[in-house]
């Protein structure tokens, strides 16, 4: 059987400057309630959520009600927990079909996908997670079940670490600090781990990730530029029975290749 992606646990990001008068705090948390529910959390309760977001119960139960009333949130059936309202999923299919990028490299998931029994994903960065925008899965078994929605912290997958290899250094550095909590107690291996990533990415143009994720799953990514040279996208490649030799010879250039059609892309759309 397929296990499940590590526990979700924590927390939303707090506003760049407390002072800040142009945030709204009370959307900022009515956004980080939303939040919690994702393919693996489909139905929440208050307790739940307040333990995600680190929020007072009281607060919670106030921004719950709110959401419900608007349709965001809705009660789920026989049960006293909540889950998705049609309100979010019109609006998130809605963003979905507006970008042609995931269908411009669909077909080439798919079939890296079947070639390896793997699962390609392209993301996009989410808060502190990669948010899952399109998914092709080969027929080989998958020990992590993710889908379109799905989230992936930054700090520990091949996803995120694209991402991170594709920022300037300082902001790498400041951006994985914040990000230190997802790391547990392997801060030092990590901070390594990234920094090889970076010139991986800069010398092969992708990165490998060999299960620091999982400790079974092997898994290369690369990122995917916009206009002004920032990260945007990012590919990956991930699976229990990838080799580290045709992940590096073979996948990675592979993926590196599709990361960079997106940037080509995304060079030609209109500022």
């Amino acid at each position: 059987m397929a296990a499940s992606a590590p526990k979700k646990t924590a927390a939303v990001r707090k506003p760049k400057s407390a002072t800040d008068r142009q945030f709204v705090t009370a959307l900022a948390r009515g956004m980080s309630v939303l939040r919690c529910f994702d393919a693996l959390h489909t139905q929440l309760g208050t307790t739940e959520i307040a333990h995600m977001t680190k929020l007072p119960q009281p607060t919670v139960w106030r921004l719950c009600y709110t959401l419900q009333q608007l349709g965001y949130l809705v009660q789920a059936p026989d049960s006293d927990k909540l889950r998705i309202g049609m309100s979010v999923l019109g609006l998130g299919q809605y963003a979905l079909n507006s970008t042609d990028i995931g269908e411009m490299i669909l077909p080439e998931m798919m079939q890296l996908a079947k070639q390896t029994g793997a699962a390609v994903s392209l993301g996009i960065v989410d808060q502190d997670d990669i948010l899952i925008v399109k998914r092709a899965e080969g027929d080989g078994h998958l020990l992590i079940n993710l889908s379109v929605g799905s989230r992936l912290p930054i700090a520990t997958t091949s996803a995120g670490w694209a991402y991170l290899a594709g920022l300037p250094s300082r902001t790498r550095d400041e951006t994985l600090q914040k990000l230190r909590y997802q790391a547990s107690n392997r801060w030092t291996a990590l901070r390594t781990a990234v920094e090889a990533a970076a010139t991986n990415m800069e010398t092969n143009g992708f990165v490998f990730n060999e299960g620091f994720y999982h400790p079974d799953v092997n898994a290369v990514a690369a990122a995917s530029f916009d206009k002004q040279g920032r990260p945007q996208y990012v590919v990956s490649c991930g699976g229990p029975n990838l080799k580290p030799k045709l992940l590096r010879e073979e996948i990675g250039p592979r993926i590196g290749r599709l990361a960079r059609k997106i940037t080509v892309a995304l060079a030609g759309r209109p500022t």
